[in-house]
């Protein structure tokens, strides 16, 4: 639709001007005989338009009026395509993101060694070049994967363009929210920030927990009989969303809890209990154990707005007031029970709440006071987003030295054949060298806080000394350490100090502007005697035994570590013989001909180390494929 724009009044067109005559005979038309004469022209205004008052322009030609003009037709399609404008604005702002905010640092540098893992192992279970072996799917079942596969920065694009369209989708479908355009865009600007943060595994796990809850409370009206369809719709989005971030799948049970305490049972149902089927597996067969530090000062912002949420929000949003009661006792339990959750229960709010209190505003009487307080509530989170997000790039942003002059150090590494044990690399800020070198060397830590916790505290509880330290590379048969230069982890300034000081048992080796490496003096071995390693790789570890017996090997003991043959194929385990099964009376015997692992006994650090039980002098293999049953266990009677 156009319009004409009004002539300006006062124009060149349309000026008045006073004929004059000039007194000259030569200016004046000479008279045709016989006819009166001449009179000068005069030209007359044209007539103006009514309430013009010469040169003030009407009140219709503002400028403003113009531009609201033009955009009309924008503003018309927007309101009529609200999700795929969110979408549309969703994947510009994720384009840019890539472009220019993407680094390799922080939670992409995690992400970035998790995918290029699976992708050289995609059969392994557990990865050996972290923390001495973590399974994949303590991190994420489906995350490493999918970011192999399309790229850990693809990944964060696509997971955040179409959960801001799944958004507004929930936004524009429940009748309640009567600004949805305004709340999209603010659903668009959290998952922006969660962008800037790098956490692509708890994005792709917010679009399938977004998606459980679309088929919940966007279903079509016309299959509305059908509630069992929902639940077939919703259960395996929400079990998706948990294999891919346990941290979405526990926001996924704040939702139930919700439901359920509103007797919205079939909701509830569809949405807690693949979740809590999906942890309860994942911990039995992919054991794992660690501790997420939280503050008073992390716990107290994902508290208030709780508490904001449950008293401004309209009364009738019962199950949005039953969430945020739901969500303000969580972060209250988290806080005081040590867990691996910890800090990330902050997400919640983060990426949901500046949506839920700006679709409450329109509730509110304008410029009353609970009207301030949302405004003021909707601002401070914002504003608490996206300076987290801000201060992750500038915290995490790694050094240049850690993309472009790398190869030095990796050389050296190499030379001095550091795959026979664990390097340790004093963690940068950036914790880059989680994913820089892990497809080289194994590294005695990585970057999984909760893992690094539990099985080294020392460098989180004032108790790291040159003697304690000394200890804990033993502890990890750890014999090269790297110091990089640059800001360290705030978990590793302490032990930067340390090592550049200098300590009697490290013995520089090589250094430039940018590494110093450091050997261990008689450091300890990967695997004890009668054992010695060829190589300590990510996925398998390559041990030669020079005679018969059990050899201790200092790797976390898994149920899916194995013996492999050198094509990577699970060797067979011990068998029972055929006499012992005749006689099932007797204890029962077996033959050992490929060799078994077990759980060796505790030490005084708690550590269960891997026991291999030797049959003859040779090379063995120790891998972890998928396979059931799992690894090459050593049978009870053989222990």
């Amino acid at each position: 639709m156009t319009t004409a724009e009004p002539t300006r009044a006062g124009s060149t067109s349309d000026a008045v001007s006073d004929a004059t005559i000039d007194a000259d005979a030569d200016a004046m038309p000479e008279a045709v005989a016989g006819s009166p004469p001449v009179a000068p022209r005069i030209d007359v205004p044209a007539p103006r338009p009514s309430g013009d008052t010469g040169d003030v322009p009407p009140r219709d030609s503002d400028p403003r009026t113009g531009i609201r003009t033009r955009l009309e037709p924008l503003r018309l399609r927007v309101l009529r395509h609200p999700v795929l404008f969110t979408a549309v604005v969703a994947g510009a702002v994720h384009v840019l993101w890539f472009f220019f905010f993407a680094n390799s640092g922080g939670d992409i540098a995690a992400q970035d060694a998790w995918a290029e893992f699976v992708g050289r192992h995609p059969d392994s279970a557990y990865n050996l070049a972290w923390y001495g072996g973590m399974h994949p799917v303590s991190y994420s079942v489906v995350s490493p994967y999918l970011m192999s596969v399309l790229g850990v920065r693809t990944t964060m694009m696509i997971v955040g363009t179409v959960g801001a369209a799944l958004t507004a989708l929930i936004l524009v479908r429940v009748r309640a929210v009567r600004n949805p355009v305004a709340c999209s865009l603010v659903g668009v600007f959290a998952y922006l920030c969660n962008a800037l943060s790098g956490r692509v595994t708890f994005g792709l796990g917010v679009m399938f927990a977004v998606g459980a809850v679309a088929a919940v409370f966007c279903w079509p009206y016309r299959w509305r009989r059908k509630r069992w369809l929902k639940g077939v719709a919703a259960a395996p989005l929400a079990a998706l969303a948990t294999a891919a971030s346990p941290v979405a799948g526990l926001f996924l049970g704040v939702v139930a809890a919700a439901l359920f305490l509103n007797k919205r049972r079939p909701g509830a149902y569809a949405l807690g209990l693949a979740p809590a089927a999906v942890v309860a597996l994942s911990a039995w067969l992919f054991p794992f154990s660690g501790t997420q530090p939280m503050s008073v000062g992390t716990a107290s912002l994902p508290f208030i707005f709780s508490v904001v949420t449950f008293l401004l929000v309209p009364k009738e949003w019962r199950t949005v007031r039953a969430a945020a009661a739901v969500y303000g006792i969580g972060v209250l339990l988290t806080y005081v029970i040590d867990s691996q959750i910890g800090s990330n229960v902050s997400r919640l709010a983060m990426i949901i709440g500046g949506v839920v209190l700006l679709a409450a505003l329109p509730y509110a009487r304008p410029r009353s006071r609970r009207w301030y307080a949302l405004v003021l509530a909707v601002v401070g989170l914002n504003f608490w987003i996206g300076f987290k997000g801000v201060d992750d790039i500038v915290r995490t942003a790694p050094a240049a030295s850690w993309t472009r002059e790398l190869a030095p150090l990796v050389y050296q590494l190499q030379r001095v054949k550091a795959e026979k044990g664990r390097v340790e690399v004093v963690p940068a800020s950036s914790h880059r060298e989680a994913s820089a070198l892990a497809p080289y060397v194994n590294l005695a830590r990585g970057w999984n806080r909760q893992a690094d916790m539990e099985r080294n505290p020392l460098f989180y509880d004032d108790t790291l000394t040159p003697d304690s330290y000394r200890a804990w590379l033993d502890r990890w048969a750890v014999h090269y350490v790297v110091l990089p230069k640059g800001r360290p982890d705030a978990g590793a300034g302490l032990e930067a100090q340390l090592v550049e000081e200098g300590l009697p048992y490290l013995e520089r080796l090589w250094g430039d502007s940018n590494w110093q490496l450091f050997a261990v003096k008689d450091p300890m071995p990967l695997a004890d005697p009668p054992a010695t390693v060829d190589r300590a790789g990510a996925g398998e570890l390559t041990i030669q035994v020079r005679s018969a017996g059990r050899v201790l090997i200092r790797i976390p003991y898994s149920p899916w570590l194995g013996l492999v043959d050198s094509d990577g194929k699970s060797v067979l385990p011990p068998q029972q013989t055929e006499t012992s099964k005749a006689d099932p009376e007797s204890p029962k015997v077996f033959t050992n001909p490929n060799g078994c692992l077990m759980k060796a006994e505790a030490n005084g650090d708690g550590d269960e180390w891997t026991e291999l039980l030797a049959p003859r002098p040779g090379v063995y293999r120790l891998a972890a494929p998928y396979r059931l049953p799992r690894g090459t266990g050593c049978p009870e009677e053989m222990r």
